[in-house]
């Protein structure tokens, strides 16, 4: 079985490359590190054009919350970064 989160995450990376501009740094690091930085607002702003099915852009923002916030998925993210203000 396919991977969806890997092949959602790389139809994404460009776009995410795009914002971040600098190819030497993991661009999903960058763009999930900071929830109050304009990338990341940009990145899920933008993210449609690169990935037009709602359902794919939930595997990619669940795995992107897993891989680099450590929460169960987008929403757990979400609810954490809201709590820290």
């Amino acid at each position: 079985m396919a991977d969806l989160y890997a092949i959602m995450k790389a139809r994404a990376l460009p776009l995410a490359r795009t914002i971040v501009m600098n190819p030497d740094e993991d661009a999903f690091a960058v763009i999930m590190a900071d929830s109050d930085d304009s990338r990341q607002a940009h990145f899920l702003m933008m993210l449609e054009g690169s990935i037009p099915a709602e359902g794919h852009r939930r595997i990619l923002l669940d795995g992107l919350a897993r891989e680099y916030a450590g929460v169960d998925g987008w929403m757990a993210y979400v609810d954490r970064e809201c709590k820290d203000d």
